[in-house]
C-alpha cells in the first residue's frame, strides 16, 4: 500500500515534549515499514495550528489523494491532523469517497468499521469540549485573582512594571502620573496635557512615547494608580461594561485616594458641562473622518482678521487626532469648501443611478462581515492554541480574548443591522437625490446633519499632492453611501 505520512508542530515546547517533526517522521517510518506499506510522501505543516484545515501541506495532500496517489493517511497521533469534529468528519468522509484508509502510529483507530469511525469522532469531541471550555475557565480565574487584589492584565500600566507577578512602581514613570492629575484637578484640559506630555523639549518624561488622546482619558479613568484593580472594565461597542469588577489591590499606589476622588469629580463636571453652541453647524461631522490618521473630523471656528483691518469668523473641519494631540498633520479644511466637494459627489452618484435599476440587498456587505467574523475566531484559537502550548501567559491570553471579543461585538452588530435592514429600490433612491440640492439649501445647520446621515455613511477626507503654507489645501472625497 502507498502510505503517505503527515507531520505537524505548532510550536518549540511539543518539540520539547518529544513531538518534533523529526521524531514523528522517524516513529511513521518505523510504523510503514512493521505493515509492509511503502511510504509515498511526506507531507510536513510546521508551527501551524490544526484547528482548520488551511494548512499548505495537508492540502496538498487532499490533491494528491484525489488524483488517486495515496492509499492511506498515518499520522503520530490524531491531533497531528485536526482538533475539530467538524473537519475531522469532513476528512474521514473524504477519505471514505476515495479509498484511503488511516491510521495513527500510537493510537488504536480502525475507520473501516462504524464502531471505530464513532469512536474517533467521539475522541474529537471530547478535545473540542475542553477547548471551547478553556475560556470560560480563564476568565473564571481572572475574575478571582482580581477579587484577591492581583493584577490580572497583560502588559502593565504606565506607571508600573510587571516583575515575578506583581506589579512594581516605576519612579519615573510615577512622577509623570502624578504630574499628569495635579494638573488635571488644577483645571488644565486634556488638550492642554498632551501638549506638555508631547513636547519635545519635555521628551524625558516618557522616551519613545507619543500620548494621544484616548490614552490620557484612559489613564485618568483607571482606579490602578489609586490602589485598585479591576476586570471587565473594556467597552463592547464603544460601551463600558456596567458589571466590571474593581477590588483593594495589593500594589503599591502612585497617587492619593484623595487625589483620585478630586480628579474623578473633576472628569463627572466636565462630562456634565453644556455643549458648545457651535456643535450641530458642522453637518459633516461624526461621519467625515481624516484620510492620514483615521481619526473623525470635527469643526472650528475661530476669529481671522482682515487685510483691510476687519474680523471675521473662520470655519473650518479638522482632524481630531491634530486638534487634541498634535499627532496628525493633517491640514484644516474649509467647511464651505468640503461641503461643496460632498454634495458635487453625492449629485455625480445621482446620475449613476437608473430608474429602472434593480432593487439591490446587503448580501454582499453580509458576506463580508461574516468572513471578517470567521477571520476573528481563526485568530481566538490561535491564542487558545498558544496558550495551550505554554507559549503565552493566562494573562496575556485574557488580554488578546478581549480585544477579539471586542472586534466581534463591533462585526456582529453591524451584521445584524445590515440584516435587518431592507432592500434599497433604486427609483425611490433617485427620486431622494434628485431634490437633495434643494433640500441642502433651505434647510437649517443641524436639519442638514440629519439629511446628509439619510444617504452618507461615511466619508473619507484625502489630501492631494504637497501642501503649499497659506494656501487651501488641495483635497479629494470618497465616500460611502448608505445605499
Amino acid at each position: 500500500m502507498r502510505a503517505a505520512i503527515y507531520t505537524r508542530v505548532s510550536s518549540d515546547m511539543q518539540v520539547a515534549d518529544g513531538f518534533s517533526l523529526d521524531a514523528q517522521l522517524s516513529r511513521l517510518r518505523s510504523y510503514c515499514d512493521s505493515q509492509g506499506w511503502s511510504v509515498a510522501a511526506i507531507y510536513t505543516d510546521e508551527g501551524i495550528s490544526a484547528k482548520d484545515m488551511q494548512r499548505p501541506s495537508l492540502n496538498r495532500l487532499i490533491e494528491d489523494i484525489k488524483h488517486g496517489k495515496i492509499d492511506v493517511v498515518v499520522v503520530y497521533r490524531l491531533d497531528r491532523l485536526t482538533r475539530s469534529v467538524r473537519d475531522l468528519d469532513e476528512l474521514l468522509t473524504f477519505f471514505e469517497q476515495h479509498n484511503v484508509g488511516f491510521k495513527s502510529a500510537t493510537e488504536m483507530y480502525d475507520t473501516t468499521s462504524a464502531t471505530g469511525r464513532l469512536f474517533l469522532r467521539l475522541v474529537a469531541s471530547l478535545a473540542q469540549w475542553e477547548r471551547e471550555n478553556l475560556a470560560e475557565r480563564t476568565r473564571m480565574g481572572q475574575v478571582e485573582m482580581t477579587n484577591q487584589g492581583k493584577w490580572s492584565g497583560g502588559h502593565a500600566a504606565f506607571g508600573y512594571d510587571y516583575k515575578e507577578g506583581k506589579l512594581i512602581v516605576n519612579e519615573a514613570q510615577a512622577l509623570v502620573v502624578r504630574e499628569i492629575f495635579n494638573r488635571y484637578v488644577r483645571g488644565e484640559g486634556t488638550k492642554a496635557i498632551l501638549s506638555w506630555l508631547n513636547d519635545p523639549d519635555h521628551s524625558q518624561l516618557a522616551p519613545n512615547r507619543r500620548w494621544t488622546q484616548s490614552a490620557l482619558k484612559y489613564l485618568l479613568r483607571n482606579p490602578l494608580y489609586a490602589g485598585y484593580v479591576r476586570y471587565g472594565y473594556r467597552t463592547v461597542g464603544g460601551r463600558r461594561q456596567p458589571d466590571h469588577i474593581v477590588a483593594k489591590g495589593e500594589h503599591e499606589a502612585i497617587i492619593s485616594q484623595e487625589l483620585w476622588e478630586r480628579a474623578d469629580q473633576m472628569r463627572i463636571r466636565r462630562t456634565r458641562m453644556p455643549a458648545n453652541s457651535s456643535i450641530g453647524t458642522y453637518p459633516l461631522s461624526g461621519i467625515a473622518r481624516c484620510g492620514k490618521c483615521g481619526s473623525a473630523l470635527s469643526g472650528r471656528t475661530s476669529p481671522k482678521k482682515m487685510s483691510n483691518g476687519k474680523q471675521t469668523i473662520g470655519r473650518h473641519y479638522i482632524c481630531n487626532e491634530r486638534q487634541h494631540s498634535n499627532l496628525c498633520d493633517m491640514p484644516m479644511i474649509r467647511q464651505q469648501a468640503l461641503e461643496d466637494a460632498v454634495l458635487a459627489e453625492i449629485e455625480k452618484f445621482y446620475t449613476t443611478i437608473s430608474d429602472t435599476a434593480p432593487i439591490t440587498d446587503n448580501s454582499k456587505a453580509i458576506e463580508r462581515l461574516k468572513t471578517e467574523i470567521a477571520q476573528v475566531n481563526k485568530r481566538r484559537d490561535r491564542w487558545m492554541d498558544a496558550f495551550e502550548d505554554g507559549n503565552i501567559t493566562s494573562a496575556e491570553l485574557r488580554m488578546r480574548l478581549d480585544a477579539l471579543n471586542e472586534q466581534e461585538e463591533v462585526l456582529r452588530l453591524q451584521l445584524s443591522e445590515l440584516e435587518d435592514m431592507q432592500p434599497v429600490d433604486h427609483a425611490f433612491v433617485r427620486d431622494v437625490l434628485k431634490s437633495f440640492r434643494a433640500a441642502w439649501d433651505a434647510a437649517e445647520p443641524y436639519e442638514r446633519k440629519e439629511l446628509i446621515r439619510i444617504i452618507v455613511k461615511r466619508i473619507d477626507v484625502h489630501i492631494n499632492g504637497k501642501v503649499i503654507s497659506r494656501r487651501p489645501a488641495p483635497f479629494r472625497v470618497d465616500i460611502e453611501f448608505n445605499v
